[in-house]
């Protein structure tokens, strides 16, 4: 047995590029923005150049520390992809006079989000899920002039520490019942303790999800943190999450399907309602971001080929969506009122443009990507016979329309004579990630069909072999980790 774990090429890359970044912030408390980016970009091509390691075996179940499934491609490429983006809306935000450390923090955050995303065992999920923990507090609150941001980041450290102690526990029974540190529900066995294990993991995973009903504080923290650390909290932490949540249940959760079921339909119901009241756009993403779990919860239910592909091109269109959203906001200057925002399109009509059309595309509106995305689901949901959830996705989507073209309705209002300049948090950021995700997000709706069968194709290999190929301890070809 070898004394260090092959580990996948994207995590070395990043660990790496954070060992450079130290001397760069220690002595010369410059270029950490450049090496960021370098970072993020030879990360991406090591993902999209990566293969087995050679030799990767195996000491029994137990000793799978990383898998390099579809999922793991997949979500780790858009991780990488949202953590570019959110650096080039940071760019300036991180760096300057008085520190360059939130560049350190976006790369920690980033590769605890890659650990997540790629973890097929306790051990390495816990690890990395406290790696993106940590850094987000420390995001949250960096060079806040608001005091906000600090009530924030401490809502939000109490938050990942509540869910980390839940999920803790759960891993710990689980232990108990298999003896086992392997990340994978109990597939079918183990009476109450099994039921106890599964159900405390997935409250800590739904925790730091934000499932209805622990979405606590998360409207806070978004309304808190800088538009950039927004969009990090709203999309990089969730799409991580939701790959470690697919590769949880990928061993079969039958028995606890209706309790998913239940928060799946709360939670696109409840987030909808939440965002239904907010008259700050920063508090109304956060209320869409709820409910765009619980729309992602749906494919996941239904199983099979079509329910992974369709949660595979979902999680692509609502990243590219809300980023695109809060990159429009950091065009304005970080401010969230909504009545900061009325008359936008006869003040500033491209920004106005670029709002409705990723507004368009969270609400399922055509011919934007958002629409063939929750068709794609509703498809799924319909084809397995998940009636009740197949209403939800439709309710759900209903109440939306009406918070999402109100923000439209409200820019395309008259400018009041006494309308202040938008600009709460600063000077406008780069226009540049807005716009590049708004063609995205319009391509992807006039031609969804590539991304469809690729990511379908991608992810969908695991309902009839769970992983492609795994980096374990040892010397021989190692046993699947996820037992059907």
């Amino acid at each position: 047995m070898s004394l260090f774990p092959p580990i996948p090429l994207p995590l070395l890359v990043l660990g790496t590029g954070i060992l450079v970044m130290l001397p760069c912030l220690a002595w010369l408390r410059a270029g950490s923005a450049i090496v960021a980016a370098v970072t993020l970009a030879l990360a991406l091509i090591a993902l999209a150049a990566h293969s087995p390691i050679a030799g990767a075996g195996q000491a029994g179940n137990d000793a799978v520390l990383f898998v390099a499934d579809g999922w793991f491609t997949y979500g780790s490429g858009l991780i990488l992809l949202a953590a570019g983006t959110v650096l080039a809306m940071a760019w300036r935000r991180l760096d300057g006079a008085g520190g360059a450390e939130g560049h350190m923090l976006l790369l920690l955050g980033t590769l605890g989000a890659v650990t997540v995303a790629a973890s097929a065992h306790a051990i390495a999920l816990f690890l990395g899920l406290e790696t993106l923990s940590l850094s987000l507090p420390g995001l949250v609150a960096y060079r806040a002039t608001r005091p906000e941001a600090a009530e924030a980041a401490m809502k939000y450290l109490i938050l990942s520490a509540v869910s980390s102690a839940i999920l803790l526990f759960g891993l710990a029974l689980s232990y108990l019942l298999g003896g086992k540190l392997t990340f994978a529900a109990p597939a079918g066995t183990g009476g109450m303790l099994g039921a106890a294990a599964a159900i405390m993991v997935l409250t800590g995973l739904f925790f730091k999800l934000s499932v209805v009903p622990f979405h606590l504080w998360l409207a806070d923290v978004v309304e808190g943190a800088a538009v950039p650390v927004a969009a990090f909290v709203a999309v990089l932490s969730k799409i991580a999450l939701f790959v470690a949540l697919a590769h949880y249940v990928a061993g079969g959760m039958g028995a606890l399907s209706p309790e998913l079921s239940t928060l799946a339909v709360l939670s696109m119901v409840g987030g909808n309602l939440l965002a239904l009241r907010q008259t700050n756009l920063k508090r109304l993403l956060a209320g869409s971001s709820i409910a765009h779990i619980g729309y992602l919860l749906v494919p996941l239910l239904a199983a099979g080929t079509l329910g992974a592909g369709s949660a595979a091109f979902y999680l692509a269109v609502y990243s590219a969506a809300t980023l695109g959203a809060f990159a429009v906001l950091g065009m304005a200057g970080g401010e969230a009122e909504l009545d900061a925002w009325r008359g936008m399109f006869q003040r500033r009509p491209a920004v106005a443009c670029l709002l409705s059309v990723m507004l368009l595309s969270l609400a399922g509106i055509p011919p934007v990507a958002g629409f063939f995305a929750k068709a794609y689901i509703l498809t799924a949901a319909m084809s397995a016979d998940r009636i009740v959830l197949s209403a939800a996705v439709i309710v759900g989507s209903v109440i939306g329309l009406y918070y999402y073209l109100n923000v439209a309705r409200t820019m395309m209002a008259p400018t009041p004579a006494d309308a202040a300049a938008t600009g709460r948090e600063g000077a406008p950021s780069y226009p540049g990630p807005a716009a590049l995700l708004a063609v995205v997000v319009i391509l992807l709706g006039l031609l969804p069909g590539p991304l469809v069968r690729w990511s379908g194709g991608l992810v969908a290999g695991m309902t009839a072999r769970p992983h492609a190929f795994l980096y374990a301890l040892g010397a021989s070809p190692a046993p699947a980790p996820f037992p059907r």
